[in-house]
């Protein structure tokens, strides 16, 4: 953490370390350093996860007033390229750490083009000898980083989460329009972070601002186009070879899906023996769930390739849980896969520092049906569209009725709502009952920035989803999930297939070229096979990371409901009756609204804890709920 000029100056005695708040990312060492001149002053402090270079030498804030000082959170993995290349400069080294070589190569007089060749995922702020202030995130933003801005717009503060800021004071009110998005969505799009003074560090850029206003922000890096590369399987083992490295016990999450079986091929090949973790539920979940069960997945994976599993038993109640997902995530937030990550991290930590992940896949390859959906909706002549939704027949298994609801919803709007409203948990028309006070617009407001400037630019509705999910959706919900679980638990997550040589293979093509109708990401799946992934695990349907919250909120919804829709959320930003109405439907059987009634609760909790001044009454009353049987 960051903290400039008048903020780290003023900063109330009780808040002496900042940094406490933190205390989960980085329990192994801490630091501070207080920096300045005649008319600026930054204070850093850091929280340090060891896992590469365990010597206190690579202990941060890195580097010297002289030359510069450095926080920086993640790892890079080419660093043995990066370290000869220096070295062919003259640059010295004191450590065998990841933090001197990112400290070095970013004081290089061309350092932004150095900052291309960077394989691995990091956030950092460099404080530089006449108080410039340079931060950034990686390329996709896999970590987390927020600045804070007092009102003038002078940013005061930047950490890699919200809650020192809020601490200490610096956060303003809360967002109400990031609240409706986390409705809406079960996430935040990214700049929004729920408060009114905070917003999220764009992925993929390095920012410069200079003393003593730091008002003004100049771009200073801005990641550039991937190297275009052909062979995934080529660029899937490079970039699990250098994942696979650490100093400290490595672990694999292993669900026998597609993504995390073909991480295990190929750490097997590096001489990884383990421990692979794999979840499975203490009960079993009621056929109004639509989901396929992993677990005899995994087993028949780890027997396969020889790795000792370590079975995380589940609380699948993740009703009672809500209030510590709305704590570890911070933001507007609703997505309950993110319960299961929380489990999984927390088993883990104690055996594996590091944890190698799936995630990331779906949205390089395109493997969500909505990409399916999509494309065909673009090969349908305008025309015919508007006709077609009109005379929709929803088919009769229930499981299917939710996503040609929603087709029929799409085939009514244009392209250019495709990209939020393949996204959304309600229509257009029932978001202008449920929140008459946020309106349609400033929800999607992002979606509708980021796809319209594809489809200006004259790129097809397609690549415009696939645009607003790398830049809105990967960044705002699964990254941040899998960042927010795992540093909870203490454990650094990795995603190999976010790494450099696997985005260039990924963006080496254009978004129609990735999937067949009837087939997701087609390209990724043939290369798996090819590279020993097994036909039983690529000929799988797809299945959620997810809980039985459908089951659960039809057991117990009616009666959570009675006090939860009594949260001031729903004077301020929700109309009670339209989501009574909500509630009812999926209560009742009429339709499932599972997830969406799951994000209204979330939201309350969210909005009691961080606007209303009132944070007990939902948390209090699903925290201590009688957890429920499901089966």
């Amino acid at each position: 953490m960051i903290l400039l000029n008048h903020a780290a100056r003023h900063l109330p005695p009780s808040h002496g370390d900042p940094c406490a708040a933190l205390a989960h990312r980085g329990p192994d060492a801490s630091g501070h350093r207080d920096l300045g001149g005649g008319n600026w002053h930054a204070a850093l402090h850091f929280r340090r996860l060891a896992v590469v270079d365990l010597d206190p030498r690579s202990d941060q804030p890195f580097g010297s007033p002289k030359r510069g000082v450095l926080v920086y959170n993640g790892e890079i993995y080419n660093t043995a390229h990066l370290r000869e290349v220096l070295r062919k400069r003259h640059v010295r080294f004191t450590t065998e750490g990841d933090t001197e070589v990112l400290y070095e190569l970013l004081l290089q007089p061309d350092a932004p083009r150095l900052l291309d060749q960077v394989d691995g995922m990091f956030a950092f702020a460099l404080v530089l000898p006449d108080g410039e202030v340079r931060y950034g995130r990686d390329r996709l933003g896999v970590k987390p980083l927020y600045a804070a801005s007092d009102a003038a717009g002078r940013v005061v503060a930047l950490a890699s989460e919200i809650e020192p800021l809020r601490a200490a004071g610096l956060t303003g009110g809360a967002d109400p329009v990031a609240v409706a998005q986390g409705a809406m969505f079960l996430w935040t799009p990214p700049p929004r972070t729920g408060w009114q003074h905070v917003h999220a560090v764009p992925a993929g850029t390095v920012l410069s601002r200079r003393a003593p206003s730091y008002d003004v922000a100049s771009p200073w890096w801005r990641a550039g186009a991937a190297m275009p590369a052909e062979d995934i399987g080529a660029a899937v083992r490079a970039s699990v070879a250098r994942q696979v490295r650490a100093d400290v016990p490595v672990g694999l999450l292993l669900s026998g899906g597609l993504d995390s079986t073909w991480l295990g091929v190929e750490m097997a090949r590096e001489g990884f023996a383990g421990p692979a973790f794999a979840a499975r539920p203490r009960t079993t979940a009621t056929t109004s769930e639509p989901f396929e069960d992993d677990a005899p997945y995994a087993a028949r994976v780890a027997r396969q390739l020889g790795m000792p599993l370590t079975w995380v038993d589940l609380d699948i109640d993740v009703l009672h849980r809500i209030p510590e997902l709305v704590t570890t995530m911070e933001l507007p937030f609703g997505d309950p896969a993110a319960v299961t990550l929380m489990q999984l991290s927390h088993a883990a930590c104690g055996k594996a520092t590091v944890l190698l992940s799936g995630l990331g896949v779906e949205e390089l390859f395109l493997g969500y049906e909505r990409y399916q959906a999509v494309l065909l909706l673009q090969r349908l002549p305008a025309w015919a569209r508007p006709a077609l939704g009109a005379t929709t027949v929803v088919p009769g298994p229930r499981r299917y009725r939710g996503r040609a609801d929603k087709f029929g919803r799409l085939l009514q709007l244009g392209p250019r709502d495709w990209s939020w409203a393949t996204q959304a948990y309600y229509s257009g028309r029932e978001w202008a009952a449920l929140s008459p006070l946020v309106g349609l617009e400033a929800v999607t407001e992002q979606h509708r920035e980021v796809a319209g400037g594809v489809l200006d630019a004259g790129g097809t509705p397609l690549s415009a989803l696939v645009e607003c999910d790398r830049r809105l959706f990967l960044p705002g919900l699964n990254l941040l999930y899998g960042d927010r679980a795992s540093m909870r638990a203490s454990v650094e997550l990795r995603v190999p297939f976010l790494g450099e040589p696997v985005v260039a293979a990924a963006l080496g093509a254009v978004a129609e070229e990735q999937l067949r109708l009837g087939d997701g990401k087609a390209r990724f799946r043939a290369a798996a096979v090819a590279s020993g992934v097994p036909q039983f695990v690529a000929k799988r349907s797809k299945t959620g990371f997810g809980a039985p919250v459908r089951s659960l909120l039809r057991e117990h919804g009616a009666r959570l409901w009675a006090e939860v829709r009594r949260s001031p959320v729903f004077d301020d930003v929700f109309d009670r009756r339209t989501a009574d109405h909500v509630v009812a439907e999926h209560v009742r059987g009429r339709r499932d609204r599972g997830l969406a009634v799951f994000g209204l609760f979330c939201a309350a909790v969210w909005w009691e804890r961080n606007a209303a001044g009132d944070p007990g009454r939902s948390a209090d009353l699903l925290s201590g709920y009688e957890a429920a049987v499901v089966g």
